[in-house]
């Protein structure tokens, strides 16, 4: 297999070389890109899970293309294809070369050495996960893909166009909400029958789940449909098309590398316009974090509905939507993988003063719990020392790449891991100094910026940093508001669940792996002390605190010696509950942020043509103006400005020549562009920005009138230059 994989990797460097694959191989080229460098040194660890084995070789993948793309677009020097054709004849010749690894040692789950079983899907070959057991082995996988299918028709009979003002949530059919509600179900039977099903099927089913969640919203559009994410678009296409960063643009160009590795592999499979697969990053992105959490929670844990259920209640409850084509996503993906090499190489007995707070907490047990043994600790919970430092190096180049592609998520990881490395819980210690000596030493050169462009510290008001002030819409109902609560309800309940298992499994004796994966929740609300991120630090501390918040859940549910009645009642219906408040929060808001794809038509028409001294009109923040390779043009001195503002302050009559003046007076542009979109329109009327006829009796003014030349139109929005007076 190895010999073989080998010859693959050295066939698509030749392709890759001499760009003979294009976009029709696009998914074969970027499959082999993402395993063959990654698989060179996973595979030096074949009595690793299999889980954390695809984990692994992805995400190290991954981070290796992002070391050259970033060291070739500081340096100005932009070659991907050669690049990435030497890391697979390299990849290639160290697999054909050097043979696999014999073994490391039995791992440890916080002093119990794991016995695991193999996951099924590695004995697929013999097919015992569908043979021999009569026609009811077949009926679960009957119904999961009938549900796959009515899905699918779902979605091809939804349309882009949205009804009603519930976004998505009035735009599905009904069988849509049939598909989903089956999977959902066939998820809660799989971990809680008494009787568990395959991890084949919980695997099958779960995915099935994450990309009815996941992938709806992006399935149903031709484009990228959330307007934060052209801005990085627009990075991406500046770093492909002149192969270099520039820091004075702005933050982005300091924290290149989630958009030069986009760019590089981009570049290398065939799609040079991010635009054409930015709207894979929601589904793919969030398939991969689901996988590493169910890796981190087989390193926690023999039990498989603990490890299934923590896997589906953070695929239940990850609304914050992250997933999208963004840095946080990626950075986001290498953080809980920083978490899992150290889960699974790099504990260790903890120092004196720990064990003294574990010895107190032990006493809980004893005094809430007498008639329960203890559960056994480890004298040493050391895997092999031959890993130790391999996976040290593996942890601090993770944070490496994180440091150069997001400004938060390092301190997310320094709050979350330095002190279990000082304390002794992982090993070697000073693998935690090192992570922050990491992210300050990447940081100081650009201490000046962040400074005087967003500041260091909000304040040490943990409330208001805590707080978030949402747009403010005049014309809200009862129905909204309700809501519009569900983001705090999920959040809140998950978190009742997540602290109520970690007091559970706390009074059960299972003390440090308590207080290992307790400090991993907690450790994301320190940021509150002192920044607020923009108004949006409460949902970075949720994200980050999600997956140890899982494990707790299902800890809740299954943590006891034997499966109970009141176990199964409790985690069905709090999965229930799940998956519809998860259902309302990811859905409803679809028709304020989508992007129509003629409104991406059109600004890329702008970016291809708008020089530095122009001005850009448009109604609000939600137009995709900054999309292409021109997007630094869009940056100074405010040539992109709402007609918002500018309406609202005028007295209801509004004439070309009003707009002429508000530009001139403001940037004595050189042209004047006004955009009119049809989605914009009615977003900013429904929210009665302002007065209904004020912006079509502008644009009837100009287009009737020899004021302004009529520069685009596609039905849905048009573009009008205003011609200056001389």
């Amino acid at each position: 297999m190895d010999f073989g994989l080998a010859l693959a990797g050295v066939m698509l460097a030749v392709l890759i070389l001499f760009d003979l694959g294009g976009p029709v191989l696009a998914p074969v080229t970027l499959l082999g890109c993402l395993v063959l460098p990654g698989w060179v040194l996973v595979r030096r660890l074949p009595d690793a899970d299999p889980v954390a084995q695809v984990v692994w070789t992805v995400v190290m993948s991954a981070a290796i293309y992002t070391v050259p793309a970033l060291l070739m677009a500081w340096a100005h020097v932009w070659h991907p294809r050669p690049m990435t054709a030497a890391i697979l004849i390299v990849a290639s010749a160290l697999i054909a070369v050097f043979p696999p690894g014999s073994g490391t040692g039995r791992h440890a789950i916080y002093g119990h050495p794991v016995n695991r079983r193999p996951v099924d899907w590695r004995s697929l070959r013999n097919l015992d996960a569908l043979r021999g057991r009569g026609p009811g082995t077949y009926v679960p996988w009957a119904i999961l893909g009938i549900a796959m299918v009515v899905w699918g028709v779902a979605l091809a009979i939804t349309g882009e166009e949205l009804i009603g003002d519930r976004g998505l949530l009035t735009s599905f059919p009904l069988i849509w909400y049939f598909a989903v509600a089956a999977v959902v179900a066939l998820c809660i039977w799989a971990v809680a029958a008494r009787k568990m099903a395959s991890n084949v099927f919980l695997g099958a089913s779960i995915t099935g789940l994450v990309a009815m969640l996941y992938a709806s919203a992006p399935m149903v559009v031709s484009v990228p449909r959330l307007p934060w994410s052209y801005k990085h678009i627009a990075v991406t296409n500046y770093i492909g098309a002149t192969g270099q960063v520039d820091p004075s643009i702005d933050i982005y160009q300091r924290w290149p590398g989630f958009f030069s590795v986009s760019a590089f592999m981009g570049e290398v499979v065939g799609y040079r316009n991010a635009v054409d697969y930015a709207a894979l990053a929601e589904f793919s992105f969030a398939l991969l974090d689901v996988v590493i959490i169910l890796a981190i929670a087989r390193t926690l844990t023999n039990n498989p509905r603990i490890y299934w259920t923590a896997t589906l209640v953070f695929a239940l409850t990850n609304w914050v939507n992250q997933n999208y084509y963004a840095p946080q996503a990626f950075s986001y993906t290498l953080y809980l993988t920083m978490c899992l090499v150290a889960l699974t190489f790099l504990r260790s007995t903890p120092a004196k003063i720990a064990t003294l707070v574990e010895d107190r907490l032990k006493g809980l047990q004893v005094r809430f719990n007498p008639g329960l043994q203890p559960a056994p600790e480890a004298q040493a919970i050391r895997p092999s020392r031959a890993m130790v430092m391999p996976a040290a190096v593996a942890l601090l180049f993770l944070q490496a790449v994180t440091v150069a592609s997001h400004q938060l998520t390092p301190y997310m990881a320094i709050l979350a891991l330095f002190p279990l490395f000082v304390f002794g819980y992982f090993r070697p210690k000073w693998v935690g100094p090192a992570l922050a000596v990491l992210a300050i030493a990447y940081f100081l050169p650009n201490l000046d910026y962040v400074d005087n462009k967003y500041g260091l510290f909000s304040g040490f008001d943990i409330f208001k940093n805590a707080s978030y002030s949402p747009p403010q819409v005049s014309n809200i109902n009862d129905a909204s508001r309700w809501l519009a609560r569900a983001p705090d309800a999920l959040s809140l309940f998950i978190g009742l669940l997540g602290m109520a298992g970690f007091a559970r499994n706390l009074l059960r004796g299972n003390v440090r792996q308590t207080l290992v994966v307790g400090w991993l929740a907690v450790a994301p609300m320190f940021w509150l002390l002192g920044q607020s991120y923009g108004g949006e630090a409460k949902f970075r501390v949720f994200m980050f605190a999600l997956p140890w918040l899982a494990v707790g859940a299902a800890w809740l549910f299954w943590s006891g010696p034997v499966r109970t009645r009141n176990a199964v009642m409790g985690a069905t219906a709090s999965l229930t509950i799940m998956a519809m408040l998860f259902t309302i929060v990811y859905f409803q808001a679809e028709g304020k942020f989508r992007v129509p794809k003629e409104d991406v038509v059109a600004a890329q028409w702008l970016d291809a043509r708008v020089g530095e001294k122009d001005v850009i009109f448009e109604t609000n923040a939600f137009f995709p103006l900054l999309i292409g390779p021109n997007y630094p043009s869009f940056l100074e001195w405010g040539r992109v400005t709402s007609l918002t503002k500018f309406l609202q302050k005028s007295n209801g009559n509004v004439m070309p020549e009003d707009v002429e003046r508000y530009a001139n007076k403001n940037w004595k542009p050189q042209r004047i562009f006004i955009v009119f979109s049809d989605s914009q329109l009615a977003q900013a009327i429904k929210d009665k920005l302002f007065d209904a006829e004020m912006l079509p009796a502008l644009e009837r003014e100009i287009a009737v009138g020899d004021k302004a030349d009529h520069v685009f139109d596609n039905g849905a929005v048009r573009i009008y230059q205003i011609k200056k007076t001389l």
